[in-house]
């Protein structure tokens, strides 16, 4: 399992695309804001749709999975503490259950 999580990492280093699980076949895919990047204290992450039930994980370069403690700013908008993460990338997962939503994004500490 840690192998594809280190080989999943790699892949979307390289290709600079975003992971992204959608589930249906909607073309009009949900607009979501990662700033600023690269991060010193903090990300922003701002929803152009309502997630009601929207969830974070971070994951470093390597898959190792760390906690996080998003503070809710307003309506679909939250901030995420970094300042305390070592200077490198991390993959920020957003996910929605109910509208079947799972989407990473990469983003560069400082």
């Amino acid at each position: 399992m840690r192998n594809k999580l280190i080989i999943l990492s790699f892949a979307l280093i390289f290709s600079g695309a975003a992971l992204a699980q959608d589930g249906s076949d909607n073309s009009q895919e949900a607009q979501i804001s990662i700033y600023p990047n690269p991060a010193v204290e903090f990300i922003m992450v701002q929803f152009d749709e309502e997630f009601s039930n929207a969830e974070f994980e971070l994951n470093s370069m390597i898959g190792n999975k760390l906690q996080i403690k998003p503070e809710e700013m307003g309506r679909g908008k939250y901030k995420i503490p970094v300042k305390d993460l070592a200077t490198g990338y991390y993959f920020l997962i957003v996910k929605d259950e109910g509208k079947r939503f799972k989407k990473a994004y990469k983003f560069l500490k400082r």
